[in-house]
């Protein structure tokens, strides 16, 4: 019975934890955010701040802060200060169409915009998984001093985009940049 009970309050706790409704990343740069999780969507355990409401291969939004200087995974190419918003898209489009595990990648969407007074761009891209899933990402991205800032939204097919895209841009409405404290 003791046994079942701490189970309980784990999953419990653990389930608290997951459903907290600000996010923050503060390392490795100079400057973090703030944003608003979505009432239902859960946390899961990342470098960045990635939230799911049924499954990460069903609907995800992906919150990050990262270091100009880090090279990305697929093309090696690096942020920049002073870079403007389109090229900074070049880059995260470079990077989609290097990765082989995407087929079929198509570019929807490629403009500049303003993200919380933030010069920035964002690219809707759609793709085939390795599976032959089809996939729908709204990317959004600024670089402020040393760091470059991007939210994602990423959806399994349509159905699920549609369903969700008005959470997403309430939590990418909800955005803010502060600085990193120091540890």
């Amino acid at each position: 019975m003791k046994k079942v009970f701490w189970v309980t309050l784990f999953v419990f706790a653990a389930g608290c934890v997951a459903c907290t409704h600000t996010g923050g990343v503060s390392k490795p740069t100079a400057y973090s955010f703030t944003v608003d999780i979505p009432e239902g969507w859960r946390k899961i355990d990342r470098p960045y701040l990635l939230i799911t409401k049924d499954s990460p291969f069903l609907q995800n939004i992906m919150v990050q802060n990262r270091y100009i200087g880090q090279s990305f995974r697929y093309t090696k190419k690096k942020m920049r200060k002073g870079m403007l918003p389109e090229e900074a898209a070049q880059i995260i489009i470079d990077e989609y169409a290097s990765d082989l595990n995407i087929g079929n990648l198509k570019v929807l969407n490629n403009s500049p915009v303003k993200i919380n007074g933030h010069d920035g761009f964002k690219i809707l891209l759609t793709y085939m998984g390795p599976k032959g899933n089809e996939f729908h990402t709204l990317y959004y991205g600024f670089i402020k001093a040393d760091t470059f800032f991007n939210l994602r939204f990423t959806a399994g097919g349509q159905q699920y985009y549609l369903k969700e895209i008005q959470t997403f841009k309430h939590m990418l409405n909800s955005f803010q940049v502060i600085k990193a404290h120091k540890s």
